[in-house]
């Protein structure tokens, strides 16, 4: 899956493809000098053509985070800013307010937006970009415990932002704001029972 798709927000699981909004794409077409028929190519695939494959939006965030993971930290930035301008242009072509959706970004992706290194993203970008961030980790928590607050939901809880934060690069933790510290004491919680994390994140 493209970056392009994923900001734009007019990604589809059909056949294990990305495809852009039928709009969007003409524009991108008419700006790039393509012909209608390599718009058509990339516009929403028609429901007919369906193979029955289709692919989980857990799976297809898997996959983005790991393919981001890979790219070097410069790169990455550049690769969101030409999404970014790319999708800005055919929204102004196509007559539509120019805005992005960031929610199904990476974590190192929207790091590389809210961290801003290139000096190439905008304020508005990064308040954006770190509000999805904050998102994500409101959603791992409300899905860990939504059989409700428990010892060993939190415990669970923890495993898991110990087991993200070793899988992060140094960007990324420092866009979320974890620490080593935050990573010592949601380990506390899952040997000591612990609950200081979840007042830290409280607070």
């Amino acid at each position: 899956m493209s970056l392009w798709s994923i900001i734009s927000g007019n990604s589809s699981s059909q056949s294990g493809s990305s495809y852009i909004n039928a709009n969007y794409a003409a524009a991108l077409a008419k700006l790039e000098g393509q012909s209608k028929g390599a718009a058509a190519a990339v516009a929403a695939p028609d429901d007919n053509n369906d193979n029955g494959v289709s692919i989980s939006t857990d799976a297809q965030a898997a996959a983005a985070e790991a393919d981001d993971n890979q790219k070097d930290f410069g790169d990455l930035a550049d690769e969101i800013r030409s999404s970014l301008d790319m999708l800005y242009a055919a929204e102004k072509a196509a007559g539509k307010p120019q805005s992005a959706n960031f929610a199904n970004l990476s974590g190192r992706a929207l790091s590389a937006v809210v961290l801003n290194q290139g000096d190439q993203f905008t304020t508005a970008e990064q308040r954006q970009a770190k509000a999805a961030l904050d998102q994500q980790t409101r959603e791992d928590f409300a899905a860990a415990t939504q059989g409700g607050m428990s010892m060993s939901s939190l415990a669970s809880y923890s495993q898991s932002l110990v087991a993200q934060y070793d899988a992060m690069s140094p960007e990324e933790r420092q866009a979320r704001g974890w620490t080593e510290s935050f990573r010592d004491t949601a380990a506390k919680v899952i040997s000591q029972g612990s609950l200081s994390l979840f007042d830290q994140m409280g607070s």
